[in-house]
């Protein structure tokens, strides 16, 4: 029997579809850290430029784990399955991303407002 050397989780997204998040496969998670590299030349000031890079990472997230439910979704729609907190937690256990980082969860509550 094989062992897995990563967890995976379960979320329940807004339309109440409960799926399964592991770590992105290689060819995902070149996409991802692509559009996450993307904050380095953001204006953190600007928080719906912040909050469209997130939600792009997490749309990569979606679309490469579970392509089948996801992979015609428009960005939009995207948007309409998350809150914040699941946001975060797809983009740290999917892409590694640390949520833990109080600079990253600022910028992603800032753009709540």
């Amino acid at each position: 029997m094989a062992t897995s050397v990563y967890d995976t989780i379960e979320i329940q997204l807004e339309n109440n579809d409960t799926i399964t998040i592991k770590p992105l496969p290689i060819k995902h998670l070149r996409k991802f850290m692509g559009v996450i590299k993307q904050m380095e030349n953001a204006d953190l000031e600007n928080e719906d430029q912040a909050m469209d890079i997130f939600l792009e990472a997490a749309e990569v997230c979606l679309k490469g784990l579970h392509p089948d439910k996801y992979a015609d979704f428009t960005s939009e729609q995207i948007e309409e399955l998350l809150t914040i907190p699941t946001m975060l937690k797809i983009l740290e256990v999917a892409g590694g991303l640390k949520t833990g980082d109080p600079n990253l969860v600022g910028v992603a509550l800032a753009g709540m407002n």
